[in-house]
């Protein structure tokens, strides 16, 4: 018995200098794929997995693009809630994706980041570009007690929320 309780006070102990979970660190997957059928179908499965997260401010997200169908770049863009889109249409006629997709792309060279407050991921604006097959990392960089909503701007229907502790 007395075995048992030297190792989980070591066990409690190892946790505690090791930071604890709040400092353990976090993956956001990308995950599906699409489907056309000329006059019949489209269809996408590309999604942020898991969606809503929490971390901490100064905690590091690390976006995996894991197990697609399609080899397409996708991007970690915060924007404000009122400009996730809710329909169809407002998917098609999203203003601040092509904001973002300029920022990315508009100079011929794709450009990684988009810092559109303080460095890190803290404002509407900012953006990283994940690559196929690749991984991106993003540092939380808004207070604690901040939602950040982020989207795909090239698929907007991918949608996810950081709530910062």
């Amino acid at each position: 018995m007395r075995r048992v309780a030297i190792v989980a006070v070591a066990i409690a102990l190892a946790v505690v200098a090791g930071g604890g979970a709040s400092a353990s660190p976090l993956t956001v997957a990308v995950r599906g794929g699409e489907q056309f059928v000329p006059n019949a179908l489209i269809q996408s499965t590309f999604r942020f997995s898991p969606g809503p997260i929490s971390a901490t401010t100064g905690q590091t997200v690390t976006w995996v693009d894991a197990d697609q169908v399609a080899d397409e770049p996708h991007t970690i863009t915060v924007v404000a809630q009122a400009d996730l889109p809710t329909d169809v249409e407002e998917v098609f006629e999203c203003q601040v994706c092509g904001a973002a997709l300029e920022g990315h792309f508009g100079g011929g060279v794709p450009v990684p980041v988009l810092e559109a407050g303080n460095p890190g991921l803290d404002a509407p604006g900012d953006s990283l570009l994940l690559f196929p097959g690749g991984t991106v990392d993003g540092v939380i960089s808004a207070p604690a007690g901040t939602t950040l909503y982020y989207l795909c701007a090239i698929h907007p229907w991918m949608q996810g929320s950081i709530s910062v502790g």
